[in-house]
């Protein structure tokens, strides 16, 4: 995916849901000291409790369960999963991640936008491009600071070693949420609040052309 793509997905959501949120200040779900306080407990009660916060943000229903699971591997890009057969929806995460607030973050944002999606009838035929427009689609209803502060998996403690989490590459996450921000006339001081300082360096050194 590139940006042309981005800004013709974009496009088509735009079309299909409308502006989400019409209220600018209720649009993005902000990823507060709290929230990433109870993420990173590791407590699988915690984890729902956010998990149920974000479900009440985009008007899912019904809320799907989460849980860490010891069983799962997965390519370091995907790191979790929702299963969408009813009548129960259950998102797993690798127990890898417990303790990892702003990873599990950005998990959440991803497979609840999977949730999202499906109960508004939108699904690209493939896989692969499903999985990245369902990043970019996270951005568009509000979920793009989980998935900015997510960004980055640490190896270790000090961040020198580490990979990408998800399926569009930095540059496009940026991209794609500079074009929603704009779009729905977001100012930057809004749309910088409850960033990590790393995630704020990545959009101020972005420039779109």
């Amino acid at each position: 995916m590139n940006k042309e793509s981005v800004d013709e997905k974009l496009k088509m959501l735009s079309l299909k849901l409308g502006i989400f949120k019409q209220n600018p200040d209720e649009f993005y779900f902000e990823p507060t000291e709290e929230i990433y306080e109870t993420l990173e407990s590791g407590d699988e009660n915690d984890l729902q409790r956010v998990t149920t916060e974000i479900a009440k943000h985009l008007g899912i229903a019904p809320i799907p369960d989460v849980r860490y699971d010891w069983g799962i591997k997965m390519e370091p890009e995907v790191a979790g999963q929702i299963k969408l057969a009813s009548p129960i929806r259950c998102i797993q995460i690798p127990f890898f991640y417990v303790g990892k607030k702003y990873e599990v973050g950005g998990i959440l944002a991803h497979e609840m936008t999977h949730a999202f999606l499906t109960s508004n009838g939108i699904l690209l035929e493939d896989p692969n491009e499903n999985e990245m427009f369902t990043d970019l689609a996270a951005v568009f209803i509000g979920l793009g600071k989980l998935l900015l502060n997510g960004l980055l998996v640490a190896i270790d403690e000090h961040l020198s070693e580490g990979h990408v989490l998800g399926y569009l590459s930095p540059e496009l996450i940026v991209y794609c949420y500079k074009r929603v921000n704009a779009y729905r006339s977001i100012s930057e001081e809004a749309a910088t609040k409850n960033l990590t300082p790393e995630a704020t360096n990545r959009l101020s050194n972005f420039r779109i052309n």
